[in-house]
């Protein structure tokens, strides 16, 4: 897992780092009972604080991706596939938003949007 923290972005660098190691486990580039960095170490590598670090595990573990284990570290836990295909819709929604307003800044007719997404859904 390769992370990247820029804090010239308007995102918090703690919600960077969650992001981007949410993808990963959803993705299943992480896996179930994987150990994920130090809280420390992975401050030390991204030259973030402590706090920084602290923020994104908290988080993750508040959606019930990760498990801390005391003296042991954290944790990816096994995923219910509903959380799994939760995240799907909601970033289904977040992309077809995404095209709906672009096809609307440029004066594509809904039909032409909707024929589109049928031709990409059957390529895959």
């Amino acid at each position: 897992m390769n992370l990247i923290v820029s804090l010239q972005l308007e995102v918090p660098a703690y919600e960077q780092i969650k992001t981007q190691i949410k993808a990963s486990i959803l993705s299943g580039e992480l896996q179930a009972g994987e150990m994920l960095p130090s809280m420390r170490g992975l401050a030390r590598d991204l030259k973030v604080s402590i706090i920084t670090t602290t923020r994104a595990y908290g988080d993750l573990e508040n959606e019930g991706l990760i498990t801390t284990v005391q003296g042991r570290g954290c944790f990816v836990n096994a995923l219910p596939e509903e959380i799994v295909r939760r995240q799907y819709v909601i970033e289904i929604d977040d992309s077809l938003s995404n095209a709906a307003n672009k096809s609307k800044a440029m004066g594509l007719p809904l039909a032409d949007l909707i024929n589109k997404l049928e031709e990409l859904y059957h390529e895959q």
